[in-house]
């Protein structure tokens, strides 16, 4: 029998009471976020949907790179016949991870609250992990204070591999389970001019999905215009064609996330990435498309690196026995 073989978040399934944490927390956020205007557009800007980027990764290079160096220092204290040449930077670097770790809790907070299933139970335990690593570090401080810096050591050390384990989440939510990644559900599309539609078929405001390739395409006709994007929302992949969609904007019926439909601009998160737009002709009583802006922005297929990419290998493979 074919089994499934395990990552680092596999363990994390058979952790059932973590959603005990996950489902109150997820709840309170979201009644914070979706309260009303003012804190939908602060959840946004926590999301980095007027950036089209995501914040938060960009955030937490700073506690860590602060923790490091603050082991470092620490490490150098210890053996240093003049420790307290070291003491003051190490405290330093410290106190600093504590401070930039705070704007990364809460962009990390915004991110997690759209997440379910195995997804919300793997960020819940990330950041658990990452709780323990700023408790141990603010132990850590207030012992250096009090003047006890070897139990202050011991907590950094401690802190640093809480904090080395709750990156490791992270990076199995993104990496793994995709979580905030686009989603490129479907092959690229040709990219020349393909008819997909007849002219007859888009009413004016009524929208309609049709395919180029096997990639579906949502049409809405507004007066004298056509407006083509992809039929999936970036941030989980809801059908567009099924939620609200009124006034050059689409709504994704599952998450809420908005999105410009004369340029694929997220208006309104969770989503951060604009959807891919495809350039129109109408000729002939035939709507064609192709993608816009394709070789930047839509990945390509899967392709052989050719004989000149060799990769390693490190092991030889059996032989039959004669």
């Amino acid at each position: 029998m074919t089994r499934q073989a395990r990552t680092i978040s596999s363990w994390i399934a058979q952790l059932p009471w973590l959603d005990t944490i996950a489902e109150p927390v997820q709840r309170a956020t979201g009644a914070l976020f979706g309260a009303n205007r003012a804190t939908q557009r602060a959840k946004d800007l926590l999301n980095g949907t007027p950036l089209r980027h995501r914040i938060h990764p960009a955030l937490i290079a700073v506690p860590i790179g602060a923790w490091t160096t603050g082991l470092l220092l620490d490490l150098l204290e210890a053996r240093s016949e003049r420790p307290q040449e070291w003491a003051r930077s190490a405290d330093a670097a410290v106190a600093l991870g504590l401070v930039g770790a705070l704007p990364s809790v809460v962009t990390g907070l915004a991110d997690w609250t759209d997440t379910y299933d195995h997804q919300r139970r793997v960020g819940i335990a990330h950041a658990l992990s990452n709780s323990v690593a700023l408790t141990l570090y603010a132990t850590s401080l207030g012992l250096r204070f009090a003047g006890k810096r070897g139990a202050a050591r011991v907590c950094g050390v401690l802190g640093f591999g809480a904090v080395t384990v709750g990156g490791m989440l992270g990076g199995e939510l993104v990496y793994t389970l995709g979580v905030n990644v686009p989603h490129t559900l479907y092959p690229k599309p040709p990219t020349d001019f393909v008819a997909i539609l007849a002219s007859a078929d888009l009413s004016q405001g009524k929208p309609v999905v049709a395919e180029a390739g096997r990639v579906p395409i949502l049409l809405v006709r507004d007066g004298d215009t056509i407006h083509a994007v992809q039929n999936w929302c970036t941030h989980a992949g809801g059908p567009l064609d099924e939620g609200t969609i009124a006034d050059g904007i689409a709504e994704c019926p599952w998450h809420g996330s908005r999105f410009c439909l004369s340029d694929g601009c997220p208006l309104q998160g969770p989503a951060s990435m604009p959807l891919r737009t495809f350039d129109v002709h109408e000729a002939g009583g035939q709507i064609f498309v192709r993608p816009n802006d394709e070789a930047r922005s839509w990945p390509p297929p899967p392709a052989n690196p050719g004989p000149a990419y060799q990769p390693a290998r490190n092991a030889t493979a059996p032989t039959n026995a004669a």
